[in-house]
């Protein structure tokens, strides 16, 4: 197949819940705009567990506000692109209407639950206020003991005492199950999660994400997971969005990626990845060099000054994004060399 322009998504057999297509965002600061994301594109079907990957700064978050309409107003701002949410274009969507739509059909779980909770409001306060807002016609009673049950639901013991505690309160698990209730708490058809597990310790991080499998399979919800961690892109994922310095570089069914990564990049954070079996024990390996400031991307691939390939073409154009397989793609000069 020929190459594709910047941005094309890949082809997908479901018809898909979320389309964002070609999407750019800039930031003003001290006057000058800065694009933060260039031309980045995926989909995902209901049902489905989208993964976005990434090391800091590379967008994932900023992608994940732009969906929601909560880019910091007035620095922030979508110039280009489409998101379009089951049939509907969300950027021409009136703020009422999208006001609507978020924490309803569209909800999204932050990264620090002691900053997304209100720590003067007890639990079950900050639970009804969603049902107040998206299912009006409910009495007090009928949101107290809707919200209990979405307590119980993600697996809070005790749920009618937690319903009257602070989150100080509770533990870092027990704050994110609660977000996790409030997230789900109208059944929304997308579910967005911003590194929801990375402040958990091993064993709770693995009890939420068993958890968010669960409420996935009752539901059929579709899920866009963003994270650093390789480990719960393999154990959660069904494909994955590789990002670097605003841009998708490679995109794949999870088994496709982790088999046969083709970006110089990917094949870099795989190899990061510790591993038991290695004998003997060997360092780490590290990608070197920096992500280029945003004000200073190169013409070229944004990965060029840290890529071991890379060339004086590299430099001077930055790669399309080539379809390699029905289920993968990449942005490289030189991805069949680099086929392993």
């Amino acid at each position: 197949m020929p190459p594709s322009e910047q941005g094309t998504v890949m082809p997908n057999t479901q018809q898909p819940l979320l389309e964002v297509r070609d999407l750019e965002v800039a930031f003003t600061v001290d006057g000058s705009r800065i694009k933060v994301l260039d031309g980045v594109s995926f989909k995902v079907a209901a049902g489905q567990t989208l993964g976005l990957v990434g090391e800091s700064g590379c967008g994932k978050s900023v992608t994940a506000l732009a969906m929601m309409g909560l880019l910091p107003k007035p620095h922030g701002q979508v110039v280009a692109g489409s998101i379009r949410f089951a049939g509907q274009e969300l950027r021409t969507l009136a703020p009422d209407q999208l006001y609507r739509l978020r924490g309803n059909r569209i909800s999204m779980i932050f990264q620090e639950p002691m900053t997304a909770l209100n720590p003067v409001q007890t639990v079950g306060e900050q639970l009804m206020e969603v049902f107040r807002l998206h299912r009006p016609s409910d009495d007090k009673a009928q949101r107290k003991a809707a919200a209990i049950a979405m307590l119980q639901k993600v697996g809070i013991p005790e749920p009618e005492q937690r319903f009257a505690v602070y989150p100080h309160n509770l533990s870092g698990g027990m704050r994110q199950r609660v977000m996790i209730a409030m997230a789900l708490a109208c059944e929304p058809d997308l579910l967005i999660c911003d590194e929801p597990t990375t402040a958990l310790d091993v064993t709770i991080q693995a009890q939420i994400l068993e958890l968010m499998k669960e409420l996935q399979a009752q539901t059929g919800m579709a899920i866009i997971f963003i994270t650093h961690d390789l480990g719960v892109v393999a154990q959660l994922c069904d494909e994955v969005v590789v990002m670097y310095a605003g841009r998708v570089v490679e995109q794949a069914d999870v088994f496709e990626l982790f088999d046969h990564p083709r970006h110089p990049y990917t094949q870099g954070l795989m190899s990061a990845i510790p591993r038991l079996e290695d004998q003997p024990k060997r360092l780490l390996k590290t990608i070197k060099g920096q992500v280029p400031a945003l004000h200073e991307m190169p013409a070229g691939c944004r990965f060029a000054n840290r890529c071991p390939h890379a060339t004086d073409l590299c430099l001077m154009a930055a790669p399309a994004v080539e379809q390699l397989t029905p289920h993968h793609q990449a942005a490289c000069h030189y991805w069949k060399e680099l086929t392993r």
